[in-house]
């Protein structure tokens, strides 16, 4: 069962006021390897992405992040 139009909408005004996309560069090769260690990690690009950035900043990692 999909979301409702009255949700998606809650989602998608919730993601344009509180969210932003942060994107890098790399060799092709390099991301793909990137992208296949995730996913036998049972992780995502994302996933990595904002833990690496909240070690980073010193901050913990919270749920929903």
């Amino acid at each position: 069962m999909g979301l409702t139009d009255a949700k998606r909408r809650a989602n998608n005004k919730y993601i344009a006021a509180n969210m932003t996309v942060l994107g890098c560069k790399m060799r092709k090769d390099k991301a793909d390897r990137f992208k296949m260690a995730c996913k036998l990690a049972g992780t995502t690009p994302n996933a990595v992405f904002t833990k690496a950035v909240n070690a980073f900043l010193g901050e913990k990692e919270e749920a929903g992040d």
